[in-house]
């Protein structure tokens, strides 16, 4: 654009320069033979072809469309490394959030057919309901009395979960205690 405007300034100035005659001031000699002559410009005539090849805008790349077969390929290479980034995030979150365990214990006594419900919160929230397991770790029971007991969990959640124990049936139980861990599904 500013080859343009030069070349257009250029054809003006020397139209301009060739049509004025310079008329003698009262301060000149009108003695002097020479006539002042405009000064010559060093500039290369241009065609506006020349101008258009060079302010010539960018073509647009053509785009070939895909087939489907390509497309599904591509949509399957996406898809697999979302699948990948997804594991990475949960292996991460797992690092972070980890499991949490703990004990649960009926408590040390010597009646018989004795119940405990607890609520046991989770040291650290989880974003969703975890997964739980449990198990008796240990177990003190009278020797000539049958052993029953029987442990439930109820309303887990990320925050929590109710743990009971009973025995019944005339079961004397000193003591039982179950571990638990809770992690991320």
């Amino acid at each position: 654009m500013k080859l343009v405007f030069i070349f257009i300034t250029v054809l003006i100035v020397s139209a301009v320069v060739e049509s004025v005659e310079f008329e003698s001031s009262p301060l000149v000699d009108h003695d002097m033979d020479d006539e002042i002559e405009a000064p010559k410009l060093d500039v290369a005539p241009f065609s506006v072809d020349d101008i258009n090849n060079e302010v010539e805008a960018p073509k647009p790349k053509e785009t070939k469309l895909k087939s489907k077969d390509d497309m599904e390929t591509e949509f399957q290479a996406l898809k697999s490394e979302v699948s990948d980034l997804e594991t990475k995030v949960r292996h991460r979150y797992y690092r972070r959030h980890g499991c949490i365990s703990g004990t649960a214990q009926l408590g040390y006594s010597s009646r018989r057919n004795k119940h405990r419900i607890m609520y046991i919160p989770f040291r650290r929230p989880f974003r969703r309901t975890p997964a739980l397991v449990f198990g008796m770790t240990q177990l003190d029971t009278y020797r000539g009395k049958n052993v029953r007991i029987k442990a439930t969990v109820s309303h887990l959640s990320g925050h929590g979960f109710m743990f009971k124990i009973v025995s019944w049936g005339g079961s004397i139980t000193y003591e039982v205690v179950y571990s638990w861990m809770a992690c991320p599904k």
